[in-house]
């Protein structure tokens, strides 16, 4: 594996001055050794859910202003490298191989709830906000460089991009029928390393050519997956958890541009959930070699029965790590998937990240 930690951020309210913990958790820990004859029962071992474990010491804390009604939203710039920008667009990188914080410069248009996805050396955060701009949907980077008609030093600067060309005033929209906005972003992958593909709920699929600066209709059709895709150059495909059930599946380009609705390969997914448990958010971090993490997320709200009592509600989340690794079988291009071991980690808290 090329990945050393994967960073889990726990939002915690119990303590006297709410804090961002970032916790660095090492998957290695996932995974029986190459040829270990436990390989065989590992399906088994991650049928059942294993006891809950103790998180991680946090690697760095950050304090939430309870005045400011303060918000922060982490990206991850690289492997060891997270970016955390509040909601007045001041930012700050942790580096947490050399355990190094440095302030950077702000945004001056922070985005609420974007995406972040990484290419080259750039980071590229959008708005999954349906509105038109300049309300939503802020399409920005984060490079190395100097400032457009400045003659500074070099230095990480944010710099405004033209947002996607989705066409608002063609859709009216009823949230009592249906959830999302058609505008809205549900997809979202890296191509050929350099472009941005993004997919909307009902308004098409287009992609930003990050050399030339410039947007495309891909067509009507979206993705069939939700959330990120990971490519594993190993088998030159994009895995991604499918829209509806969360499951794991590969696409490739050729499929998104022939048949873009149908995955390749669609796994059944038994990760483990606690009993009484409700599950809230899935995704998978690629680890290198063809290995990913598969995180479910899982909630509790005991509420009490009183007024002075639902103050004091107590929020409780688990999260259950597991390692997947794809194989090739000798003999046949298939593929399939060994599921190896799984952690489950339990907590109170309301907001949880991974990066």
């Amino acid at each position: 594996m090329s990945r050393r930690f994967v960073n889990l951020v726990v939002k915690k309210l119990s303590s006297i001055r709410p804090v961002f913990n970032l916790h660095r958790i090492d998957p290695a820990g996932l995974f029986h050794p190459a040829g270990s004859p436990k390989l065989a029962d590992a399906a088994a071992a991650v049928h059942k859910c294993p006891d809950p474990g103790r998180l991680p010491p946090a690697a760095i804390s950050f304090p939430l202003n309870k005045a400011e009604w303060m918000r922060i939203y982490f990206m991850a710039l690289n492997k060891d490298v997270v970016i955390a920008v509040d909601h007045m667009g001041r930012t700050v990188a942790y580096d947490a191989a050399l355990r190094t914080v440095r302030s950077m410069n702000a945004t001056q248009r922070p985005d609420w709830s974007p995406i972040s996805i990484t290419v080259g050396n750039g980071l590229y955060t959008l708005s999954i906000h349906h509105r038109p701009p300049p309300i939503g949907n802020s399409f920005q980077v984060l490079s190395y460089g100097r400032p457009l008609g400045y003659c500074w030093p070099e230095d990480w600067n944010w710099r405004p991009l033209q947002p996607p060309p989705l066409e608002y005033h063609k859709y009216v929209h009823n949230y009592l029928e249906a959830p999302h906005h058609p505008c809205a972003i549900r997809a979202w992958a890296v191509v050929r390393d350099s472009q941005i593909w993004i997919s909307t709920e009902g308004a098409g699929t287009y992609s930003f050519d990050t050399q030339t600066g410039t947007w495309s209709n891909a067509g009507d059709w979206s993705m069939p997956f939700r959330g990120h895709a990971e490519y594993a150059p190993e088998h030159g495909l994009w895995f991604a958890l499918s829209d509806g059930d969360a499951r794991l599946c590969a696409v490739s380009v050729a499929d998104l541009e022939l048949t873009p609705t149908v995955c390749r390969n669609l796994w059944v997914d038994d990760t483990p959930v606690p009993e009484g448990w409700i599950p809230t958010v899935s995704r998978i971090l690629p680890l290198g070699s063809a290995k990913f993490c598969l995180v479910r997320l899982s909630q509790k709200d005991q509420r009490g029965k009183t007024v002075q009592q639902l103050w004091r509600s107590k929020v409780q989340t688990c999260v259950v790590l597991a390692g997947l690794e794809v194989l090739k079988h000798d003999d046949a291009a298939a593929l399939h998937m060994v599921k190896h071991k799984s952690k489950t980690y339990r907590f109170r808290g309301d907001e949880v990240e991974l990066l």
